[in-house]
Order: C-alpha cells, then sequence, then structure tokens
C-alpha cells in the first residue's frame, strides 16, 4: 500500500534484480490464453514470489522501468528517459504516473534501501512440513509476511500465510484477520481452514482460489467489445462488496489488485489485514488509514490537504471507492484525472466531477454511468444509501450498449462507395488533404489497415503549407510510424515558421498540441514543436496585452491555443488566465469549442453550461461537429442522435456534398469525433 505522504520525489526506487519483463508474445501458450488478446507490442511484468502475471504493460513503459535498474528518483528516471527520447518529461510523469504508482504498490519497483529489494529467501522449502501442511512454493513476500502455496495431507492446494519469526507484536492482527475469514466462511473470500501458532510463527490456512486479477478479466473482456461479460465482471465486483459489508465487515484496503476474477465467474476479494468488524465502536477518525490514493474518497483527500487525521473508513467511503474500482473496470481509466504531483491528485478527488465516458474518449454507456456517478458523488449523502443498493442498480442497468445507428441504407451504400474508392485510390475531384483526413478517420473508426495505407499515399500527394504534415503526423502515428512522424513534425515546423498571420499561427498551435498530446509513448522528439508553440503564442500574448483588447475575432484563438498548451502540459496556468475567459465570456458569448476547451482543462462547470448555451456554427458541417463535441463535453446521446438527425436532414437536402462520408464516419463513433485542422480557423473565428 502506498502511505499518503509516500515521498515520489524523495525516495530512490529499483526495479530489483528477480523482476522480469516479457514480451506477451514470448510466454507459453497456455498463460496467452489465459491472458487474452491483447495488443502487439504488449509486456508483462513478473517476480517470483507472485502468484499471477502482475501486468499489462505497452512497449515503452517497459522501456522506462529499466530506468530503475540502479537506484533512482522517480523524477530522475522520468527525465533520463525524457531526454533520450525527446520528451517532455512533465507529460511523461503525468502519463506514466499512474502505471508507476501500482508497481510500487504491487512491489515491483521497491525503495532501494528496503528488503523487497533482495530476492525473496523464503523462511521454508519446497517439501517441508509446516502444521501438518507441505510447503509447495512461496508466492508472496511482504515486509512480516509470507505467502505460499502448500497442501493438505490430502493434497489439496491451500493458500498458507505465516508470519516471519520474531514479529510477536502481529499476532493479534493475524488473530483479527483469521476471525473474519471465519466470519465470511468463504463468501466471496478464502474459506478460512485453520489460524494458530506454529514454530512461534503465526499463521492462517486459506482455500486456495484460481483465477487472474479482476483488471485483466475487464480488460478481456473490453478487448473482445463484449458488453455482456464485462458488465457481469462489474455487477458480480459491486455483490461481492455488498455482502461483505452486509456480513458486518469493511474491506479497508478497495483496488483492482485485491479482486480475483475466477474462469467460473466467482469474484474473490482477498488480504483482510486492513478489514474490521462494522459492529465495533470506534473512533471517528483514523490515523492509521492509508490504501492507494487513487482510491481515496473525498473526505480522506479533502482531510489530508488540510492536514486533518483522516477520517475512518466507513460504508460510504468503500462505496465510493468500489464505484472508482467499477469505472476503471469499464473503462481502463480513472474517473478522474490522476496527475503525478500527489497535492493536486488529492485536489482533484477532492473537487472534479468524474468524467464522462465520452470525454475519455471511450462510447458512451448512459445507463451504467449514471449508476456509477451517483456512487462517485462527493458528499457520501448523495451516494447510494449502500453498496448493496449501488449494486442492485448497476444489476438492472441495461448492459447492452446504446451505441448510435451508423447509417440508412441509403448513406450507408453511398458510404460504402466512398471507402471502396478511397482504398483503391480512385481518381477523384476532392482535394486530397480531404481523402486523406477521410481515409484516416475512417481507418481508426473501421480498424481498417487498407484504408490506413491509403491514407499514406494519399497525403503524399497533397499540397504544401502546414496543415499537410499536421495530418500527416497524425497518419504516422497511427501507422506506429516514428520515422515518418518525426519528418513530418520538421515539415510543420519549416511551414509553420513561415506564418504572419496571426489567426493562421494560432491555429497551427492548436495542432502542434495535438502532435504534442500521446506523443510521450511514441519515441518522437517534440521539444522542438513545443518549443515553436510557446513563443509563438508569447509573441501574440504580448501584441494583445499591449492593445488592451479582449473582445476582438482572434482572442478566442489566443485562450484556445493557452489552454490547449496547458492541456498536453507544456505551459503552465497563467495567473490571469480565469480573468480573461471572464472578460471574454462578457464581451461575447464564443463558441462551444472554446468553453468545452475551458471546461477540460480547468473543470469549472460554469464552462460547461456555457459550452451547452453556446451559439451553434450556421455551417452546416460545423454544426453537426458542434453536436458531437457536445455529446462528448457531457456523455448524454441525445447529442450523438441530434447529429445524426441532422446528417440524415443535410444530406437529404444535398447541403453535405464534399463532408457527408466524412460525418458518417464519425456519427458512428460520436465519442471519438474530431474536428478537421483544415475547418477549424472559421470555426474558431464564428
Amino acid at each position: 500500500m502506498i502511505p499518503g505522504s509516500f515521498g515520489f520525489t524523495t525516495t530512490l526506487f529499483v526495479l530489483p534484480p528477480d523482476a522480469k519483463l516479457l514480451p506477451v508474445s514470448g510466454l507459453s501458450p497456455r498463460l496467452q490464453a489465459k491472458i487474452g488478446y491483447v495488443e502487439d507490442d504488449q509486456f508483462v511484468v513478473t517476480r517470483p514470489g507472485f502468484r499471477i502475471t502482475t501486468r499489462l504493460l505497452p512497449r515503452p513503459l517497459a522501456e522506462l522501468i529499466k530506468e530503475f535498474h540502479t537506484p533512482s528518483l522517480l523524477t530522475d528516471a522520468i527525465l533520463r528517459f525524457s531526454q533520450t527520447h525527446g520528451q517532455d518529461p512533465m507529460a511523461m510523469l503525468d502519463m506514466a504516473f499512474d502505471a508507476l504508482a501500482t508497481l510500487v504498490e504491487i512491489r515491483i519497483l521497491v525503495p532501494h534501501d528496503s528488503p523487497d529489494v533482495q530476492s525473496p529467501e523464503p523462511a521454508f522449502g519446497a517439501g517441508q512440513e509446516f502444521a501438518d501442511y507441505e510447503i509447495e512454493v512461496l508466492v508472496r513476500a511482504l515486509e512480516d509476511t509470507e505467502i505460499y502455496r502448500a497442501r493438505q495431507t490430502d493434497g489439496t492446494l491451500i493458500a498458507l500465510k505465516i508470519s516471519q519469526a520474531d514479529r510477536p507484536a502481529i499476532f493479534g492482527l493475524f488473530e483479527k484477520e483469521a476471525k473474519i475469514l471465519d466470519r465470511l466462511q468463504g463468501m466471496d473470500s478464502p474459506r478460512l481452514l485453520a489460524h494458530g501458532i506454529e514454530q512461534e510463527r503465526a499463521f492462517i490456512a486459506m482455500e486456495w482460489c484460481d483465477g487472474v486479477s479482476i483488471a485483466i478479466a475487464a480488460q478481456r473482456a473490453r478487448a473482445a467489445r463484449d458488453w455482456r461479460r464485462l458488465h457481469g465482471i462489474v455487477a458480480r465486483m459491486l455483490e461481492a462488496y455488498a455482502r461483505l459489508h452486509a456480513g458486518g465487515i469493511l474491506h479497508g484496503d478497495i483496488h483492482t489488485g485485491n479482486c480475483l476474477a475466477g474462469d467460473d465467474g466467482r469474484i474473490v476479494i482477498l488480504d483482510f489485514g486492513s478489514a474490521r468488524l462494522l459492529d465495533q465502536t470506534g473512533d471517528a477518525t483514523d490515523p492509521l488509514r492509508t490504501g492507494i490514493p487513487q482510491f481515496y474518497d473525498p473526505q480522506m483527500a479533502s482531510a489530508l490537504l488540510d492536514g486533518r487525521i483522516p477520517p475512518a473508513a466507513n460504508p460510504a467511503s468503500e462505496q465510493y471507492a468500489v464505484s472508482v474500482m467499477a469505472y476503471l473496470l469499464l473503462t481502463g481509466l480513472h474517473p478522474i484525472e490522476t496527475p503525478a504531483v500527489h497535492e493536486k491528485l488529492l485536489r482533484n478527488i477532492a473537487e472534479r466531477s468524474p468524467l464522462p465516458f465520452a470525454s475519455r474518449g471511450v462510447a458512451a454507456w448512459s445507463a451504467v454511468e449514471a449508476v456509477i456517478n451517483r456512487g462517485l458523488a462527493k458528499q457520501p449523502e448523495q451516494r447510494f444509501p449502500s453498496v448493496a443498493v449501488l449494486a442492485q442498480t448497476f444489476a438492472a442497468a441495461d448492459w447492452k450498449r446504446r451505441m448510435p445507428r451508423r447509417w440508412s441504407d441509403a448513406t450507408g451504400s453511398l458510404l460504402e462507395a466512398k471507402l471502396e474508392e478511397t482504398r483503391n485510390l480512385e481518381p477523384s475531384t476532392e482535394l486530397p488533404l480531404h481523402r486523406a483526413w477521410f481515409a484516416l478517420r475512417a481507418a481508426v473508426t473501421l480498424e481498417d489497415t487498407e484504408l490506413l495505407a491509403a491514407a499514406d499515399v494519399l497525403i503524399g500527394q497533397t499540397e504544401s503549407g502546414w496543415l499537410t504534415p499536421a495530418v500527416a503526423a497524425r497518419i504516422a502515428r497511427a501507422r506506429s510510424d516514428t520515422v515518418a512522424e518525426r519528418q513530418a513534425i520538421e515539415k510543420f515546423l519549416t511551414a509553420a515558421g513561415l506564418l504572419t498571420d496571426e489567426s493562421e499561427v494560432l491555429t497551427a498551435i492548436l495542432a502542434a498540441a495535438t502532435m504534442i498530446n500521446g506523443s510521450s509513448f511514441h519515441h518522437v522528439d517534440v521539444t522542438p514543436l513545443a518549443g515553436w508553440a510557446l513563443r509563438s503564442l508569447e509573441s501574440f500574448q504580448t501584441v494583445a496585452g499591449s492593445r488592451k483588447t479582449v473582445a476582438d475575432s482572434t482572442e478566442s484563438l489566443r485562450l484556445m491555443a493557452t489552454l490547449a498548451l496547458v492541456q498536453c502540459g507544456i505551459a503552465a496556468i497563467p495567473t490571469d488566465l480565469s480573468a480573461r475567459l471572464e472578460a471574454f465570456g462578457k464581451a461575447q458569448k464564443g463558441h462551444i469549442w472554446l468553453w468545452s476547451l475551458a471546461h477540460d482543462v480547468l473543470a469549472q462547470p460554469h464552462y460547461k453550461v456555457r459550452a451547452l448555451l453556446a451559439k451553434k456554427p450556421k455551417d452546416p458541417v460545423l454544426r453537426v461537429f458542434a453536436l458531437l463535441r457536445m455529446h462528448q463535453l457531457t456523455g448524454d446521446m441525445r447529442w450523438a442522435r441530434d447529429a445524426r438527425r441532422l446528417v440524415a436532414k443535410y444530406a437529404k437536402d444535398g447541403l453535405l456534398e464534399k463532408h457527408l462520408a466524412l460525418l458518417l464516419i464519425e456519427q458512428a463513433a460520436p465519442h471519438n469525433a474530431i474536428l478537421p485542422p483544415f475547418l477549424q480557423s472559421p470555426a474558431y473565428t464564428l
């Protein structure tokens, strides 16, 4: 567990010599089958003494972890890695923090001076007898405890938890955990077989439970797009914790690492070392309360921010934690942004609302989102009366994901013809840049490699200027072609350096921000790009300040460029940003793209309200994209349905001849819709 005051900036971490980073492709067929479908270039990280393959990692994160072969501050390792690969260190830290924190929690990365650095030296060897059980193998070694796989005399596998020698102080903790397991009687937990003192060591013998981490089970379901199975995994997890509470027990350390999912669908909750009985009266505060920070409830986060003793865990705080876990299992992401700086993380937990699935690039799932959002309410009284009610409500929510209809028969035929024309690179009167963008968006949405190859060919036929390399960089990234992406960025900088019109430069800065976002795990040097964007924005901010104007047609672009660079981690929030936004809002209403970006970056609810109230563009194409952006902002499927109806109407009226196929593609996955860079400049000056 990671205590709230954990010193990420002061602790030297190391990757123990016995930890292994292995490509999934190199695992045995049996293990590959257990892991299920994963993307290419995925790794697993394992360590002797762990009962399951611990985590799936993309190659760049696996490369980052190698920086810890020698003891290093986390920040220093990030800096070295970023310098080697030409990345922004702060952006990299924010991107990798969740994964690194988890690896610390599960003892893959450990403090350099802790006993965990050494390979576990088991107190008992294979074949040795302890309390009438035959030891097979050490599966986990903790500071004061060892967990073995062992066998009873009849050959039945068991889990055997044994305290270290000369640790009588923890005997009481073993006794408390045994009492809780006995009370549960194997209900959603390992069944207690025996406990006591043997050879001056406390021990607990438990049922051996097969399974994989619930996070792995959910990842398999998401990869297979099996929404029914995914819904079932989360529903059974919630029901398991509901039964735990009904049995009068608080777990005390809720996170995905403490849940196993069996092949038979059973969810098993593990590690009751921090659990306590609900019927035991106690203090309102708990100075020893700990856990993984990403699962803290807002009340604990606020207490830590204020320097107060944390409140004791209670059913409402655990409801919040299981709701975080549910969101994580459903999306693969946390319900709020989880920055690396601990104070910022606590502030986000205390203040920021859960993000709609659509705003994270995940298809909206309205029925389940509404349930989870209530469990994540900031105030305990706004949550469900109990985890049992949460579980019942979630189970009753329709598991069918109400995906938008893609297209009618008529428009479907038109789109298929357009797709075939694009795949075959047939002649067209359409601009090559527009065709390349359509091919890219269709390739991403339909997962079509032929269309992606066509996009690469078409972008090579496009006219010069900064727009072409901006799109080329996106295509190269989709193809995982880092060489082509670097070349595109270099061409972009050359072309952008020749721009003199303020609006065009600011629009190019917005495009640069999209190239910087997500570049940290692609080994692409974006430092020159970030430098150009910052310098260019600063020069225009100085000119704007000398004119003392806030209502001119380019102020919205200045504000958006500022917000975009803050969002991608290369600029700090200017002290006058809120005042400028307020002044601009009073002078003119602004538009959906400005206020939605302001909400994304600053997380202030009134910016969402302004976005929803903003006047919609008159241009038919931009109007559809505005509706799709509102869907992403709110997660409300009504906006996506309105966009679909509008496309149908405009198509019937003949108003979408140039961009109809693109809009049909975007409405098929509205959570991932992107306004094309060649349409941005007029959109932002409406």
